[in-house]
């Protein structure tokens, strides 16, 4: 009969809908208790699909290779298929080195996984409650206060956690039952991190107030995942009219309430791909909104995000590398690219209006703005500055100075691929024509 710690595991690998169809189950095994015990029980329950060890070494303890070698011996004896990476921690102002080695890991252990495939990690019920409580005093709100998610997306496949209703004195009790070897990392003790000095000072305190704690704060993230979900809901409601989430209508988002437009925003912000910023952030996001003279820019900066607020629409982006400057020459011709903060010139073979071929065999020259700069688009009747015609296209005012200019010796016949010069008209050569495609770079307009 299967014993009662395997039955548990079996009912919570059944709730991820992927488990029957995966081609091979991975572990997240740092050696420690938690995963060993959790490696070891998959082998024990004769799974149809493949096993497979995934160890991180992130470099922080002088005995990390030493523990690299442990996991693989352990995996060699329980006959498991065994993989591990190095991985560098930068040292990142105004973020901590727990956060920063989480990051990394996840995302080396996504680049490790193949299509399909399911990685298990062994979170159990003790660390949803140090997620949450952590999380509550760092303020977040719902969408944090959900925890540990149980099963998720990762890399190219599925991350899950089947040992999430289970306890640490559990998993703790089956190792020693099992006669299991582990490895035990002294920076788990080092209180100066946030997790650990919850973890050991903390929560062994609320656990001794309310036995239950790990129970109850479990079923309170699962509320808030209910909560998330009605929440994402209404957002996906209130952006339905929205063409394109980093360009959004500043009078559509007044229109909304404070708090279906905080919301909304959220909700957008996270669609684009950016960090969602913290409440003050948030907050001062939702004032530039508010803002309606015709002349404001208005700016808001947040770690890896940035709103910016232009005639009437607000513009999400990722903060942008500083610009080459005025003084920048690079260069660009029908074999070669160009890249730069500014984004990604290429030269494309067209059938409509492009430079000449003897052009783009020869070469142009990467430059930027300097002021001054007179150009007349093809089919325009009149010469006209620079600046000029930027701002009949409604060209936002932060990226008039990162558009490339290409230049023919001393003469523009390219910004960027919003106008060829009407020099390229004029030029009937009988040559092949190649147009500009510049990409990697914010909205324009």
């Amino acid at each position: 009969m299967m014993e009662p710690f395997l039955q548990k595991l079996t009912l919570a690998l059944g709730q991820f809908p992927v488990m029957p169809d995966t081609p091979r189950v991975d572990v997240a095994y740092s050696g420690g208790l938690d995963s060993t015990v959790l490696l070891t029980a998959l082998t024990r329950l004769e799974l149809e699909m493949p096993i497979r060890a995934l160890h991180i070494d992130h470099g922080l303890h002088p005995d990390s290779g030493n523990w690299t070698q442990h996991c693989r011996q352990i995996a060699a004896e329980l006959d498991v298929a065994f993989d591990s990476r190095r991985v560098e921690i930068p040292d990142v102002r105004g973020r901590s080195l727990e956060a920063s080695a989480r990051e990394i890991r996840y995302a080396t252990l996504g680049e490790m996984m193949e299509p399909a495939e399911l990685l298990l990690t062994a979170h159990h019920s003790d660390d949803q409650l140090e997620t949450v409580l952590y999380r509550l005093l760092r303020g977040s709100g719902v969408k944090g206060l959900r925890g540990i998610a149980p099963f998720a997306r990762l890399g190219p496949g599925h991350i899950g956690r089947p040992m999430l209703t289970m306890s640490k004195e559990e998993i703790r009790g089956i190792g020693k039952d099992w006669n299991l070897s582990w490895v035990e990392d002294p920076t788990n003790l080092d209180l100066r991190f946030d997790r650990n000095y919850l973890r050991r000072e903390v929560v062994p305190r609320l656990q001794l107030r309310w036995p239950s704690a790990a129970v109850t704060v479990g079923r309170a993230a699962r509320q808030m995942t209910d909560a998330q979900d009605i929440l994402d809901s209404v957002a996906l409601e209130d952006s339905a009219c929205i063409e394109s989430a980093d360009r959004i209508s500043q009078p559509y988002l007044r229109a909304l309430s404070a708090t279906r437009r905080a919301n909304l925003l959220r909700y957008l912000i996270f669609k684009v791909g950016l960090p969602v910023p913290n409440a003050k952030q948030l907050k001062a996001l939702l004032a530039a909104t508010d803002v309606t003279r015709p002349d404001a820019q208005t700016q808001v900066q947040w770690p890896g995000g940035e709103g910016r607020i232009f005639r009437g629409q607000l513009y999400l982006f990722k903060p942008m590398a500083p610009c080459s400057g005025p003084e920048y020459r690079g260069s660009l011709n029908r074999s070669n690219s160009w890249q730069g903060p500014e984004g990604r010139l290429e030269l494309r073979r067209t059938d409509g209006p492009g430079l000449p071929d003897s052009w783009a065999q020869h070469g142009l020259t990467v430059r930027f703005r300097v002021g001054g700069e007179r150009f007349k688009p093809i089919q325009q009747g009149h010469t006209r500055k620079l600046k000029k015609w930027l701002q009949l296209a409604g060209v936002v005012p932060w990226m008039r100075g990162r558009i490339p200019l290409l230049y023919r010796e001393s003469t523009l016949v390219a910004v960027g691929d919003l106008w060829l010069s009407d020099q390229v008209r004029q030029i009937e050569t009988g040559e092949p024509a190649w147009r500009v495609d510049w990409s990697d770079h914010p909205p324009v307009n």
